[in-house]
């Protein structure tokens, strides 16, 4: 080891800086920080990668569920159209019984008490479905008022008395009746939404 002794002058001399740096030391640091920084660098994208991954499954979970899903509404949605045909084909064949089961609660409503059905026929003649109700009364007023009331029902079309004649002689002043009932095209009732 020497020393070194500087002879010039002091203005002449070269100025010291307060902090000696040693550059070897300095880019040995730089080295170790870059080489941590990396190091930093590579865990965060390695957690990132791993959290894509997770990600990526749980959106292939997803998916499958989901596609399970859509398979259930859409075989639920084919059901309710399956129903909803059924149920329309059940209205269009009951809608005709229906205004049956009317006319006939309409008729035993409108029924005196000296009047009495014998027989209600069905008949269809070109897609008109006609009744011939068929009876016997001891008054004519009261056949003339039940054809009134028949006449008063909004489904037949027409009403029309065919025949009235007296019974036979073993029933004292009775008298039976046919009447010729036109059921009206029936439309359904619309259900309220």
């Amino acid at each position: 080891m020497y020393i070194e002794i500087n002879l010039l002058p002091r203005e002449f001399r070269p100025k010291k800086s307060l902090i000696r740096i040693d550059f070897r030391f300095l880019l040995m640091l730089l080295i170790v920080l870059g080489a941590l920084g990396l190091v930093g660098y590579y865990i965060f994208i390695q957690r990132s990668v791993q959290n894509v991954k997770k990600q990526h499954e749980f959106m292939l979970v997803t998916e499958r569920k989901m596609q399970s899903i859509i398979t259930l509404n859409n075989e639920v949605e084919n059901i309710k159209k399956d129903i909803e045909e059924r149920v329309n084909i059940i209205k269009e064949l009951t809608s005709e019984s229906d205004l049956r089961f009317m006319m006939l609660e309409y008729i035993n409503v409108m029924l005196s008490d000296n009047l009495w059905l014998s027989g209600i026929n069905e008949s269809n003649r070109g897609g008109i479905i006609s009744f011939s109700i068929e009876g016997m009364s001891y008054s004519k007023e009261n056949i003339s008022s039940f054809l009134a009331s028949l006449e008063k029902f909004k489904h037949f079309s027409s009403v029309l008395l065919e025949s009235i004649t007296p019974s036979p002689l073993a029933v004292r002043d009775a008298f039976n009746f046919i009447i010729m009932v036109e059921l009206a095209s029936y439309q359904p009732p619309t259900e309220e939404k």
